[in-house]
């Protein structure tokens, strides 16, 4: 596709960058399950966590753009080694009687991050692209950047996903599937990219 350019976020762009992941990922299985739905009110919640993350714990994000109009979204953060005793234990948690949206959150983050690998790593996620942007290759293109910079920093790799056409998909730029877990009955999975030897 022309007129496509992948470059940094810069200050002013959290909005429409934010936009952008929640339309893009308003109807995915985990955010349809946490939120009660994919209606206009449950995209707006979503559009409000992805503005919390990217104005208050931006890291490295890149966007892609389309005749200067964001078209793609690809947020990644540096975690540093922590130890064993910094790991909660997830506690049995009935997910029923969690009916209230701000519990379903807390949860569902809680759970994430008590499987995120101790060891240092590059967190990828999110990443979205507008739906009638998706299926030209822009994921694929933020994807190789992304790729071509932890290899060049010697990192290791790490994600979640709620989509087996995702893990697919990553497994292509050699993520490789490590757990999976149920969160609201909806199937989790995480994912690993090994430092690439020289």
């Amino acid at each position: 596709m022309n007129d496509m350019n992948l470059v940094a976020m810069v200050t002013g762009e959290e909005y429409q960058a934010s936009s952008v992941l929640s339309v893009a990922m308003v109807s995915n299985p985990i955010h349809d399950a946490v939120l009660h739905g994919q209606g206009e009110a449950e995209r707006q919640r979503l559009e409000e966590m992805f503005l919390e993350m990217l104005t208050e714990r931006p890291r490295e994000v890149l966007v892609m753009k389309h005749e200067s109009t964001i078209v793609g979204v690809l947020r990644s953060q540096e975690c540093h080694e922590r130890s064993a005793s910094q790991e909660q234990v997830a506690a049995e948690v009935d997910e029923a009687a969690l009916d209230d949206t701000d519990s379903r959150i807390a949860h569902w983050s809680r759970v994430w991050d008590e499987l995120d690998p101790q060891e240092p790593h590059r967190h990828l996620g999110p990443v979205g692209v507008l739906p009638k942007f998706q299926g030209h290759g822009i994921g694929s293109m933020m994807m190789e950047n992304f790729c071509a910079q932890v290899d060049a920093n010697g990192e290791p790799a790490y994600l979640e996903t709620d989509k087996l056409e995702n893990v697919r998909f990553y497994e292509k730029f050699c993520f490789r599937l490590i757990g999976e877990t149920d969160i609201f009955g909806v199937k989790n999975y995480f994912m690993w990219r090994a430092t690439k030897s020289n």
